[in-house]
């Protein structure tokens, strides 16, 4: 694809003796980031000119150049980086075409490498072609497998109107499909009059296809799909266009008329696509042609990773776009055109859909599938959009997922199921999908069991027990208090906070405590595994309570001895709002080795903690209470007291080091 694209670039130059190409590190012998203008500034010096590193300021020379009627290709580094050049694309070279009394032919071509998949992150990997829909003289292209560069950069050029052309980047090392050929099964064909659509079908197939619509590197994609489907039975076409925008309608209108419905994938997340621009066209257009309403698959809503891992949960792929298919195409001949008045028909097509699915987040990096705990609303319910309606169990935590959308639920998984990432668990129906109920028949008697009295645990609350009870049941606690004068430690806290700006209480001074003594006491923070072997702690991360009312919560403080009060401080700050807006994740609450559990409920001067799977010890930090006492002199004074105890793993740690590292620790606060 890339060598396609060089190819098309040198003709052009050669073809076009005021064509130029501006963009950063296009020169040889760099060639571009992705070497698609090499030798093109060999063979075109002048020509062919590497820029400072100003999005904005290349577009707008290129409209300059435009303006004096030469033919400019932009070549944006990367995508995500066109957004710097947004005012010049909107207010300056769209409007140049209309805006002086007569038509002005703009020729510029913007080169934008977009997509995925191949470990760029966040800045690096967008798919951003939905933000330049609906500019008025502004085209949008894109490559793909089954078109020649050259055509494409033609038609762009041959409207004499700016154009943007995306290139996924996936797609410059792959090759492209010639001789009308994909495989040994597919065939394509181009369509239209300027050859804009690609139509990729099995020609011996004899079943109505589900069309999915696929531009650029979703294609390919969109083609592995289609041959899955094929070996289970399912007849797929995949359309690809090179223009995205204005879409072109007719190319495909033949097409339409008898297919089993249509799903438009593309890369970018949901929302504002170009895949709802490409179906509110074909629903304007063809209304009377579709079985069902058109489906569309994006990405998911989040920035991109740069772990591939994380990466392919992120994007859109394959697999995403056969479980659409499957659960779409019936593989049986479609139905008869429906009759009657048009909300007739709209009635008929909304009882048809599927409904909106109900799919799995990723909850966490370290589980590849979690249990669906249970639903929390019966089968067939009508539920709201924000309804809790199923609690799914990681290894850290419950989760419970919200409707997105108001309707009817069918629940396609039973509780107590394995479930994984992506998956599909069942479907929020329009209540229009459900036919009006049938007259009651009579049915024998039967006898039921009285209702359970009570009412059921919440998840959150269950998830707290079943720590508990392998607590309990796995670790042989003993249990230390000491009381410890925590009037220095108080003091040293307010002057902390003097100084830093933060609000440092004895919380954040107790960790810093706990930190520090890691070195000192390191079976304190080791871990004791199944065959009975201890792995100490490089670093001490200390685990702090945190209840807002919704649950118990464990976030851990990595590396807490590198942190000084005031970071200390605004980091458990961070935890606590997190934790009140349900925003904690697995990897807040995930490599932790000690835990300082907070029972400072005003009045408890005594508490004794739960040691949680995986930890050796535990320090509870009560609520401070005043004592009055006589000093060596005979006078009176007032000390703050604390009551700290420390429950520990017996099998790791006896009584002695329990005592010796709660005096250590009374000394630490009393300096």
């Amino acid at each position: 694809m890339s060598q396609n694209l060089n190819r098309a670039l040198h003709e052009l130059f050669a073809a076009d003796e005021r064509a130029w190409l501006l963009g950063e590190d296009v020169v040889d012998p760099y060639g571009g980031a992705f070497k698609v203008t090499q030798g093109l500034s060999t063979a075109h010096p002048g020509r062919v000119l590497s820029t400072p590193l100003s999005e904005n300021g290349i577009t707008g020379v290129a409209g300059g150049l435009a303006l004096c009627g030469d033919t400019v290709i932009v070549e944006i580094m990367f995508g995500d980086f066109v957004g710097l050049a947004f005012d010049q694309i909107l207010n300056f070279l769209t409007k140049s075409v209309a805006m002086y009394g007569e038509h002005t032919p703009m020729r510029v071509v913007i080169r934008c490498p977009v997509g995925g998949g191949r470990g760029y992150g966040p800045t690096h990997s967008q798919s951003v072609q939905k933000h330049f829909i609906g500019i008025p003289h502004l085209a949008l292209f894109e490559l793909s497998p089954l078109h020649d560069a050259a055509d494409v950069l033609a038609a762009a050029l041959r409207r004499g109107e700016p154009s943007m052309l995306f290139e996924d980047k996936i797609l410059y090392t792959q090759r492209r499909y010639v001789d009308n050929r994909v495989d040994d099964r597919l065939a394509f064909e181009l369509l239209g009059a300027d050859r804009n659509w690609a139509r990729v079908f099995d020609p011996t197939a004899a079943t109505p296809p589900t069309l999915v619509i696929a531009p650029g590197g979703v294609a390919n994609r969109a083609i592995a799909a289609a041959s899955e489907a094929w070996e289970q039975g399912r007849n797929v076409e995949v359309l690809v266009p090179a223009r995205l925008y204005p879409f072109d309608v007719d190319g495909v209108l033949d097409l339409l008329d008898g297919a089993d419905g249509v799903i438009v994938a593309e890369e970018s997340t949901a929302g504002g696509t170009w895949g709802s621009e490409a179906a509110t066209r074909l629903y304007a257009a063809a209304w009377p042609l579709l079985r069902r309403p058109i489906e569309l698959v994006s990405s998911a809503a989040s920035i991109i990773p740069s772990a591939p891992h994380l990466e392919r949960a992120v994007l859109l792929n394959a697999d995403t776009i056969l479980e659409r298919i499957m659960h779409r195409s019936t593989g049986e001949s479609a139905p008869a055109p429906s009759t009657g008045s048009p909300l007739t028909r709209l009635r008929q097509a909304r009882a048809a859909e599927p409904g909106v699915a109900v799919s799995v987040p990723r909850l966490n990096n370290n589980d590849d599938s979690y249990v669906l705990l249970e639903w929390l609303v019966p089968a067939d319910a009508t539920v709201e959009i924000g309804q809790p309606i199923a609690a799914v169990e990681t290894s850290k935590a419950i989760e419970e997922l919200a409707a997105t959308h108001a309707g009817v639920l069918r629940q396609d998984l039973a509780a107590g199921a394995d479930c994984v990432p992506g998956s599909t668990i069942g479907y929020i129906l329009s209540a229009n999908a459900f036919p009006a109920a049938a007259p009651p028949v009579a049915e024998p008697a039967v006898v039921t069991q009285p209702a359970l009295p009570g009412r059921p645990l919440p998840p959150a609350q269950r998830r707290i027990a079943d720590v508990v009870a392998t607590s309990h049941r796995e670790i042989p606690v003993a249990f230390t208090a000491v009381r410890v004068d925590v009037t220095a430690a108080l003091a040293y806290a307010r002057r902390a906070t003097d100084e830093t700006g933060a609000e440092v209480s004895l919380t954040e001074v107790v960790i810093a405590a706990v930190a520090t003594l890691h070195e000192q006491f390191p079976a304190l923070y080791a871990q004791l595994t199944g065959d009975g072997r201890v792995i100490d702690a490089a670093q001490p991360s200390v685990g702090l309570t945190v209840d807002v009312g919704t649950g118990l919560f464990l976030p851990v403080i990595r590396d807490a001895a590198k942190l000084d009060l005031g970071d200390l401080a605004d980091t458990v700050v961070e935890l606590r709002m997190k934790a009140l807006r349900n925003r904690l994740r697995e990897d807040d609450m995930a490599g932790m080795n000690f835990l300082v559990a907070l029972n400072n409920t005003p009045g408890v001067i005594y508490a004794q903690p739960i040691i949680p799977p995986g930890v050796t010890c535990a320090l509870s930090v009560p609520d401070v209470h005043r004592e009055v006492v006589l000093d060596v002199g005979g006078e009176v004074r007032e000390r703050m007291m604390a009551d700290l105890g420390l429950a520990y793993d017996h099998r790791l740690v006896n009584g002695a080091q329990a005592g010796e590292y709660l005096a250590a620790l009374s000394a630490a606060l009393q300096r």
